[in-house]
């Protein structure tokens, strides 16, 4: 039996965001016309691919069967299209958060440029909102975006945790405010910071405001400042704070990827190859015990993202 590739590639959608709906803005299609496409599948294999939970949607057992024979067809449909000269060449203009794990990213570009040398490779870094804009003004064709949990569109990538960081030398004094750099006021990160000090009680003062990471990094590595920042990238020239200087704990955050309008065969396959790797360092990670950095620093050096 053959399986249609538009109807597999809304599939697969749906099971990238948990949802008809989100699935729905990510193929450019109606909702009623992901279900259609749904019942096509269900009725060509005999049985239901999805159950619906508090969560969401989930797979039947036929459901995951499918899906990792889907994403293997979806695979080679688009490298054979690349092959045969319909989209060997071109731009992707790619954007991430300065304090998404760059390194991780560099290699996952580094592996997909060596693939397909035709392709030419754009990288924009900024801040969160920064990059969104540039993604919605259809500046980017792929955008990895950081968000509180559950929040808004895009395929999941991994979750992380948010600490309170500061300088090693740096020696702060419950008693007093505690001092802050922070992005600018539109940046989400920044509101959390500031209401959840308020929320515990806890006073404080902006010592340094930074369109960017390098000048809020520089302030903390002088002792000036605390500021939020990703566990998984706390720099070894800084520390974690907590409890002891009467600092609340943060909530986790994810990372997911969005697309933008303009559609191409090799933004696609880019955005394919970043979410499958992220997907497979998950499941290592849960199956394991392992943490982001060990896990996916394991899958660059052993190339199973390929």
């Amino acid at each position: 039996m053959l399986y249609d590739t538009v109807l597999l590639r809304t599939f697969a959608a749906i099971c990238d965001v948990g949802s008809f709906t989100k699935a729905a803005r990510e193929v450019n299609l109606t909702q009623s016309a992901v279900s259609l496409h749904v019942k096509r599948l269900e009725d060509q294999i005999g049985s239901s691919l999805f159950v619906r939970n508090t969560h969401g949607v989930g797979l039947t057992e036929h459901g995951e069967v499918l899906l990792s024979y889907a994403r293997r067809i979806l695979a080679l449909h688009k490298e054979a299209e690349y092959r045969l000269g319909r989209d060997g060449g071109g731009l992707i203009r790619i954007g991430a958060p300065e304090y998404f794990d760059l390194r991780t990213l560099s290699s996952l570009l580094g592996q997909f440029a060596a693939r397909y040398p035709a392709v030419r490779l754009q990288i924009e870094l900024g801040i969160g909102p920064d990059i969104s804009a540039l993604l919605d003004e259809g500046e980017l064709d792929i955008a990895i975006i950081s968000r509180e949990i559950g929040e808004g569109d895009g395929v999941f990538l991994c979750r992380e945790r948010r600490v309170w960081a500061a300088g090693r030398g740096m020696q702060l004094d419950p008693e007093k405010p505690a001092p802050l750099a922070l992005y600018p006021p539109h940046f989400r990160w920044r509101q959390l910071a500031l209401e959840q000090l308020d929320r515990a009680g806890r006073t404080w003062t902006v010592v340094l405001q930074s369109a960017g990471t390098a000048g809020i990094l520089a302030a903390l590595d002088a002792g000036l400042a605390i500021t939020m920042f990703p566990e998984y990238g706390l720099p070894n020239k800084l520390k974690s704070l907590g409890s002891a200087e009467a600092l609340p704990t943060l909530p986790d955050f994810e990372f997911v990827l969005r697309r933008g309008r303009r559609s191409s065969l090799a933004a696609d396959h880019l955005a394919d190859m970043i979410i499958n790797f992220f997907q497979l360092s998950t499941t290592l990670s849960a199956r394991n015990g392992m943490y982001y950095d060990e896990h996916s620093h394991y899958l660059l050096r052993t190339g199973l993202n390929a």
